[in-house]
This record gives C-alpha cells, structure tokens and sequence, in this order.
C-alpha cells in the first residue's frame, strides 16, 4: 500500500469532542515527528496547505478542504528548517545539507520537484527575500545573502550571537539576536540586539535593546520588538533605530500579530492575551479558561486561542467573551480557516503516546 493512501484510510476516521459550543471534530489526521505550521500557498492548480514535519523533514501537502494530496519527502537527508513560497517556488532552508533547495511548486502538487540545490556550507536556519536575493541565518553565527538567479552567495558577515529570526521590508534585511543574553550566567554575550542589513548585505545599523528579542514585527517606520525574557514590547524608529516607547507585556509573550490597528500577544505564563494600541500604546488584557496560550488568530468577529498545557482550542467573541472551548487532546501550534472549516496543527498528539502530531479538522 501506498504512503498516500495509507494516510488516505487513515484520515478518514470521524471524532466528535465536546465544547461549551458546536465546534466539532469530523477528522483527526496522523503526522510525523514535530510539524512545525501550516502555509497557505496559491498557484495555478488551485489554493494548497502545507505543514513540514521537521523531524522527518518532509511536506505534507493537503487541498483546499484540507484532504491530503501528496508527501513530499525527496529532502530526507537535508534536514530542512524553514520554508518560503515566492513566485511559484518553496525555498527549503537545509539544516544538515546546508544547501537551500528550490522546489516548483507552481503546479498541482503531484507534480512538484526540485530545480536547484544551491550549497552554503553553512546550517541553515530560516531567511526572508528582497528583489531577487535571500538574507539567510546560519546556526554558524552568520548572515548570508544569496543572488537566486546567480546561485551565489555575495556576502557572507559573521555575527556575535546565533540570531533566529528575521523580516525585511523592501529595503533593509532586520535581524534579532535572541541568544544576546545568557541565562545561565546572567550576563550579556552582546550587547547589540538588533542589526539592520541593506539589500547587498552590508551591516548598516545596530541597537542594543535589552535581552533576548525574541520576534520582530514591521508596521510602516516603526519596528516592534518583543522580548521573551524582559517581557515587555520596545517600539523603535526605522530611521535610526531610536526607541520611541516601551510596553510592559506579561510572562512569556509569544507569537505577536497585527489585527485591525492593534499587536495581539498570547501571554503563555498568564493564562491571558493582550492587545497593544498601535496609536496609543494602551493595552488591554482577557483572561482565559484555558491554560498555556501560545498563539492568536482571529478570525471574521472571532478570537481563537490556541493552548498548550490544557490541550485547548478556546474561542471568545469580539469583546473578549469566551463562547466555546474545545479539548484538542494535544499540543496546538497553528490554526488555518478556509471559510466553513478549520483546521488545526498539533505539534504532539496525545491520543498516540508518541512524540508525534496530527492536522484536525474542525467544523463549526
């Protein structure tokens, strides 16, 4: 029996779960070793889900009502990382290869193959584009930018701290440097916290800004910053980098995002979410049933929640009401709608006892 239809049968199972509301289960999807998100990508075959499954380093495609399509496992041995849709193509960042693997997937997924693997020798990380070129971050303490269509990297900066996260705007390459400060000895390793790279790669600006930045967020000529470790949210000026203002968060915040003129934090320590006025800088918070919060998404009038301790899917209305709260038995990561349906990625699947995730599907 096929790979594809093995996971065909086994997608076919129907689950309901209980809740406050009519939120219901109709599929339970099994995944490999940690999925890590799902992207939404349009090509000319139609509108297609996405998960890589880190640990196995594969991709799982699923259609527009979220049925499996196709297993895309041609870069076992290349460990990827992250992943980027851009003008039909996925750019697959190898984290033991080092190569960055360029896969068309302009098509119907069924067709979809590999057209270039472009070496590093660096263990690559995530990256971000501008016109033509891709800033990258290495597990080597770098920054690389490599021209696509040249196959080559024009510039290579070391940096002081392994850096996680970056974002670009069409101008400028912006980099955090999480690991800046060093828990175990209380001290900075650096104490630059965010650098800005032009579209050539060169270092054109630094900040120090606290301690371990942990996600960057773009909005016009500010730059938002959330710390994991200062628990707070630094607001800077593109232009210089000059700090504009400082908002006090709450324990762990995680996954920051822009909804309707507001910075929408999941305060995993709190057992709450908050938002941040993007004009006022005034926040407001909502306490929640559930436990371990990890991540916001809206959607239409709705807030869900996704939780990690209690295994939890929690909704609220627009006033910050919870209306529902369903038991996802597992470790929720991401959460995609397509209209009438929904479906949420687990990172583990409880109901497995195996380090493993599932994709659930979910009806309203």
């Amino acid at each position: 029996m096929s790979r594809l239809v093995t996971v065909l049968l086994l997608f076919a199972g129907i689950f309901v779960i209980s809740g406050i509301g009519a939120i219901t289960l109709s599929q339970r999807y099994p995944l490999g070793i940690m999925p890590s998100g799902l992207l939404e990508i349009n090509n000319s075959s139609g509108t297609y889900y996405i998960t890589l499954v880190k640990g196995d380093s594969e991709l799982i495609v699923f259609d527009e009502n979220f049925r499996p399509v196709t297993v895309f496992d041609s870069m076992r041995n290349d460990g990827i990382n992250d992943l980027i849709y851009k003008d039909g193509n996925l750019y697959c960042f190898g984290f033991y290869s080092g190569r960055l693997i360029v896969v068309d997937a302009s098509v119907h997924p069924s067709k979809w193959k590999k057209i270039d693997e472009i070496p590093t020798s660096s263990r690559l990380i995530t990256g971000s584009f501008i016109d033509g070129k891709v800033g990258m971050l290495s597990n080597d303490f770098e920054f690389l930018l490599l021209d696509i269509s040249k196959r080559e990297i024009i510039k290579r900066q070391k940096l002081p701290v392994i850096a996680l996260s970056i974002a670009e705007d069409s101008d400028f390459f912006f980099v955090s440097l999480f690991h800046n400060y060093n828990l175990l000895t209380r001290s900075h390793e650096t104490e630059k916290g965010l650098l800005v790279f032009d579209e050539w790669g060169n270092l054109v600006k630094e900040a120090n800004i606290g301690k371990r930045p942990s996600y960057i967020l773009l909005e016009g000529e500010r730059i938002f910053l959330v710390s994991y470790v200062e628990e707070n949210l630094k607001v800077l000026s593109k232009s210089d980098l000059a700090e504009i203002t400082t908002v006090q968060l709450g324990r762990y915040p995680n996954s920051p995002v822009i909804h309707n003129g507001e910075i929408w934090i999941a305060l995993t320590g709190e057992d709450q979410i908050m938002t941040v006025d993007l004009s006022t800088y005034s926040t407001r918070k909502f306490d929640l049933m559930g436990r371990g919060p990890i991540k916001v998404v809206h959607n239409e009038d709705k807030i869900y929640v996704l939780e990690t301790i209690t295994g939890t899917l929690e909704v609220l209305d627009s006033r910050g009401n919870t209306i529902e709260y369903v038991e996802l038995d597992g470790y929720p990561v991401d959460l995609v709608f397509n209209g009438v349906k929904m479906a949420v990625l687990l990172q583990e699947d409880w109901q497995t006892g195996k380090n493993t995730g599932a994709l659930l599907l979910m009806r309203n």
